[in-house]
């Protein structure tokens, strides 16, 4: 199986977590790399946005002189989370607002923790 293939496989295995509805991979820089993005968004913008989100909320971690476990945004029917893959990815997690988010992203970072991201 191909780099690609295998961390499709890592998104999907992801995406099969009890209430994910969605998950990308994006650079840290903001580009699209692969997964889904919510359906009617546009991958580009969404991944641009995520990465200027999480940028800053490691940063102001940084101010505080403490770590960035994962940024979860709370809207009306969904929730956010964004937590980092490595130095240069990152994962925007799509799901139902149902769910633990603690749990999903903790599993998330374990799951995505099993490939080397080298593309």
């Amino acid at each position: 199986m191909g780099e690609l293939a295998h961390i499709r496989n890592v998104l999907d295995e992801i995406k099969g977590l009890e209430h994910v509805s969605d998950v990308s991979l994006v650079s840290r820089g903001g580009l699209y790399i692969m997964g889904d993005s919510p359906k009617g968004s546009h991958p580009e913008t969404f991944s641009a946005m995520n990465a200027i989100m999480i940028g800053a909320a490691e940063t102001t971690s940084a101010e505080l002189k403490d770590g960035l476990r994962y940024m979860m945004i709370k809207l009306m029917e969904k929730d956010l989370i964004l937590v980092g893959a490595g130095t240069r990815y990152m994962l925007a997690i799509v799901t139902d607002g149902a769910g633990e988010n603690d749990t999903i992203a903790k599993s998330a970072t374990q799951i995505i923790g099993r490939v080397e991201l080298n593309i």
